[in-house]
């Protein structure tokens, strides 16, 4: 069921050559909004600018092809090399902004000057992962109403990093981001770290502490 709650799914079926072979590849994309990709005049909106009129002229509920900005989750059913990136640039037409052998340097450039964004445009936000061979072995107590075998899969999640969320937050892309999060909540989870050592659950405070010194 996962992706049900999105407005569009698109399925990629596009076969990638690895070692001169050609394999398949499957990969789902969930629309999650769009816009047209900011002029360089347009990046220098300021805080008290009405969003709703922003978002009137320049947000999507719903994929148009003339939107030159989409922001996508995309869930691989295959496990083949630059699958994504390679999908999105040949099924698409939308190379991910910053990609630097699929993408167009252009475009990079400007991304990267006008809005911050010095990365690729691509971040694992989710990982779900089966029962382990030790969860499924029937000679352990797994905790089951009988005693008995229960398996149970891992389901993690990484919330945005800051260089990425920054950048979808610039106030160029409000009207995207606004709509992102409208569809997707948790694209707002901030990044939390259970882990000791240096770091670990207050690293982020630990920074903060650190720069008012």
């Amino acid at each position: 069921n996962a992706g049900s709650e999105y407005n569009v799914k698109i399925s990629v079926n596009l076969p990638i050559k690895a070692n001169d072979v050609e394999k398949e590849a499957q990969t789902d994309f969930y629309f999650l909004s769009s816009m047209e990709a900011p002029e360089e005049e347009d990046c220098t909106v300021k805080p008290d600018d009405d969003d709703d009129n922003n978002n009137n002229n320049n947000a999507a509920s719903t994929p148009y092809v003339t939107k030159s900005l989409t922001l996508l989750l995309c869930r691989p059913r295959t496990g083949r090399i630059h699958q994504i990136r390679r999908h999105t640039q040949k099924a698409l037409c939308a190379p991910i902004i910053g990609d630097s052998e699929h993408g167009d340097s252009r475009v990079n450039r400007f991304w990267r000057e006008t809005i911050g964004l010095d990365r690729l445009g691509l971040h694992c936000w989710y990982l779900g992962l089966p029962p382990s061979s030790f969860d499924s072995d029937p000679d352990r107590d797994n905790g089951g109403d009988d005693g008995g075998e229960k398996e149970s899969s891992i389901e993690c999640m990484a919330p945005l990093t800051d260089d990425f969320a920054k950048a979808l937050r610039h106030e160029a892309l409000r009207p995207l981001w606004k709509e992102a999060v409208r569809v997707e909540p948790r694209l707002e989870m901030e990044p939390y770290d259970e882990r000791g050592g240096s770091f670990g659950r207050y690293y982020r405070k630990r920074i903060r502490d650190d720069g008012d010194e």
